[in-house]
């Protein structure tokens, strides 16, 4: 049996937070917890906006909060990709900012406080620290507002499809950026009707334990409104593609370990097939989509037993899928397995009106096919469903000891840090 103790929570002075579940919060040693610090989140982040950069020193009794720096690209969902870099993950950070009218990542030393300017934002790191993967911020303004920063308004960018769009790896010893993936080219993979005046994009990039294959998503809003998503896994360079989830549907995931990956989402079905034609949209899909949202609320139990739903588990380059964790097969969440046991894993939910709009953090064990709920969390219900929610995010240390969550537990924005025991 696993159970979760807070060891820590922020101060109320101010609104903490750290951003996506997939970058280490805690650094190795386990005692400087990174937060952003804001005063406000009742709006969205604008171009005028500062949030600043520090850690809460763990190993001070007071547990003072330090502030390293400060940054202009930042948004509730992911922050500002704030994190440990590896391999020691103990003395550089690295975060996004916007500086001369572009949109950076910088690599900072704790130590010193010594910046280095790279050249382009980063979405994911590499564990080894030497390099990392990113998208183009400035065309994901006009894709998804609540994972985007502002600051840049490029109308030329506002397009269904986007030539110079894709997938960029920065070395960022080198400090030099060249393309990988051109979005392009995976439109002309296994191409679907349902693709035509569609919006394409691509984002949620993430590096395999070793580093040497990541995963990352190609979505497109359709003309009905809807988004079909398709799952791929890559080499580190962009070499050898393959599609590993055609169904549609996919949201959340997490690395098992060098081969499996753990998805939330939906296997190809009849029901699902039916998206990928333009004409079964237009005539059929689109028409009833109004009365259906009337009777059917998204992200519902009812919706996902429709469309099929689910944690599954993928084993890279191959067609073997499975589905797991039966009992929280309606809860979509942001899955990540422990580093040091690949058996379990951590993932939330969003908050549910029916039982008092609380988010559940969940451990999930598959060796033993069990889930063990460690906290359930209140949000503020105004914000539940708008981009300014607060969703739980998990995030595991490097040894395995420690969870952390962003939370509006207490009626601001605010991080908990949890030691789970297995007892």
């Amino acid at each position: 049996m696993y159970k979760a103790e807070i060891v820590f929570k922020t101060p109320k002075d101010k609104n903490y937070f750290f951003g996506y579940y997939d970058k280490l919060q805690l650094n190795a040693d386990n005692n400087k917890l990174l937060a952003l610090e804001v005063d406000f989140i009742k709006r969205m982040p604008n171009a005028d906006d500062i949030a600043g950069i520090g850690y809460f020193d763990l190993s001070d009794s007071a547990k003072r909060f330090i502030k390293l720096t400060e940054t202009k690209a930042f948004n509730w969902q992911q922050g500002c990709m704030l994190q440990w870099v590896g391999p020691d993950c103990n003395n550089k950070v690295i975060y996004n900012d916007f500086i001369d009218k572009k949109f950076v990542a910088i690599l900072f030393d704790v130590e010193t406080g010594a910046k280095t300017i790279l050249e382009k934002a980063i979405y994911t790191m590499h564990p080894a620290g030497n390099m990392a993967l990113c998208i183009d911020f400035e065309r994901h303004y006009w894709c998804r507002r609540g994972y985007s920063y502002e600051g840049i308004y490029n109308k030329g960018k506002n397009k269904k499809v986007v030539g110079d769009d894709g997938i960029w790896l920065l070395d960022i010893e080198q400090n030099s950026v060249r393309k990988i993936i051109a979005l392009e080219k995976l439109i002309k993979i296994r191409p679907l009707s349902n693709m035509k005046n569609a919006t394409h994009y691509l984002e949620h990039l993430m590096f395999n334990q070793s580093g040497l294959r990541f995963c990352f998503l190609h979505r497109w809003k359709m003309e009905d409104g809807g988004v079909y998503t398709r799952l791929y896994t890559a080499n580190y360079d962009g070499t050898d593609i393959y599609l590993l989830n055609d169904s549609g549907r996919v949201s959340h995931f997490g690395w098992r370990n060098d081969r499996e990956l753990l998805a939330y989402g939906a296997l190809e079905n009849k029901i699902n097939a039916l998206r990928r034609h333009k004409w079964i949209v237009k005539r059929f899909i689109r028409p009833l989509l109004p009365l259906y949202h009337r009777i059917i609320k998204d992200n519902s139990r009812i919706s996902k037993t429709i469309t099929g739903d689910s944690y599954l588990v993928f084993m890279d380059k191959t067609e073997i899928k499975q589905r797991v964790a039966s009992s929280i097969s309606s809860e979509d969440g942001h899955p990540s397995f422990s580093r040091t046991k690949e058996d379990i894993f951590i993932t939330d939910t969003y908050p549910d009106p029916r039982e008092g709009s609380l988010a559940k953090l969940i451990l999930y064990d598959l060796k033993d096919g069990k889930e063990y709920i460690l906290n359930e969390l209140s949000s503020l219900a105004d914000y539940d469903d708008t981009p300014l929610r607060c969703d739980l995010h998990p995030r595991w240390s490097l040894d395995g000891r420690y969870i952390s969550v962003d939370t509006m537990n207490d009626g601001t924005r605010g991080v908990y840090l949890y030691e789970l025991n297995r007892v």
